[in-house]
């Protein structure tokens, strides 16, 4: 009797030890690149998402930003790690997830990138559709460059033009606008109807430096308008999308309005065509990577891919204007981001 009661004791104890083990919280820490509203958007939709579809769980979401800063990233990893592995790091852009990438302690922890451009160019996966080496998965959030090309390109044959419309590919050195340009310039031969003209400036971290990097870009653009005769120009992702009033700064100072933009906003304030994921789909997405990974999965079981789900914008004010006809099929698709 004695030793039956031990035994029903001892399982009570257990029972109740795996209790306590399963009302452990899931640790989920956040990692922006900067305070930006693709970011903290993104980061809000993303919480919220798996709030929801995980309510069974408790989940202490801690936050940190760098503040567009990339040695403040390395150093929030290091801090993140060092109290204690988390259940999943989530790297929001590009630097906050080249740091953790790049943290050889971090290598095993699984992770979760959102809003990165290129994650091949960052070494993440070599080609998009693999699986990573290292436990981190995630979605590009930009549109394979020669699909946007070729959305640009059916609006430039729809104006017959008599010859090539040369476009200033405005950016920084940012690695997602850096490589965004890249991958543009590379595909300039396919389109007979654009010249690409690169516009760079430098990257200036932090989230002081946007004002920085938009006065920068307008120089040289002026410039380029003066020697290489551009007409419009093409606004590539990354932070310098973010700077204030860029494009009423930008028109101001060169009459030029933006023929391409990978920001609806952008679209609202005068770019003639936009096709972007927005920061909703962005953060409902990456939730559901998350709570597979939070449910046992590793990271890397998941190939990295890009978003499938596109917002296409347009903009019949700056058509007017640049005497370019939007095709119906266009206002169609654009739905509800047609602006004027």
């Amino acid at each position: 009797m004695k030793k039956m009661s031990l035994l029903i004791t001892s399982i009570l104890l257990c029972f109740m030890f795996h209790a306590q083990v399963e009302a452990q919280p899931l640790r989920v820490a956040i990692i922006e690149t900067s305070p930006l509203p693709i970011v903290t958007n993104t980061r809000d939709a993303f919480i919220d998402e798996l709030t929801l579809i995980m309510p069974e769980h408790e989940i202490d979401i801690e936050i940190y930003n760098a503040q567009g800063l990339e040695e403040q990233a390395r150093t929030i990893v290091q801090t993140v790690t060092e109290n204690g592995a988390p259940d999943l790091l989530v790297p929001i852009a590009t630097l906050a997830t080249r740091a953790v990438y790049n943290f050889s302690a971090a290598s095993e922890l699984p992770t979760l990138f959102m809003t990165v451009a290129d994650p091949v160019k960052e070494g993440i996966v070599t080609a998009f559709g693999e699986r990573s080496v290292s436990n981190i998965t995630g979605e590009s959030h930009v549109l394979d460059a020669k699909v946007k090309l070729d959305m640009l390109d059916g609006l430039l044959k729809a104006s017959a033009l008599e010859e090539p419309i040369t476009i200033g590919l405005v950016h920084s050195d940012y690695p997602s606008s850096k490589s965004s340009v890249e991958s543009l310039l590379a595909l300039e031969s396919q389109y007979d109807n654009v010249k690409f003209v690169a516009v760079r400036t430098a990257y200036v971290e932090g989230t002081s430096g946007l004002d920085t990097m938009r006065d920068g870009v307008v120089e040289a653009l002026k410039e380029k308008v003066e020697t290489s005769g551009v007409d419009t120009y093409w606004l590539s992702t990354g932070p310098l999308l973010q700077a204030n009033d860029l494009i009423n700064v930008i028109y101001k100072e060169t009459k030029l309005l933006p023929v391409f933009a990978e920001s609806i906003e952008s679209v609202q304030q005068g770019a003639l065509l936009g096709v972007v994921a927005d920061e909703k789909s962005i953060g409902k997405s990456g939730a559901l990577r998350a709570k597979r990974i939070l449910s046992g999965e590793k990271a890397n079981s998941m190939p990295v891919t890009r978003m499938d789900k596109y917002t296409i914008g347009v903009n019949v004010s700056t058509a007017i204007k640049m005497h370019i006809p939007i095709p119906s099929s266009y206002l169609k698709l654009s739905k509800n981001h047609v602006y004027q």
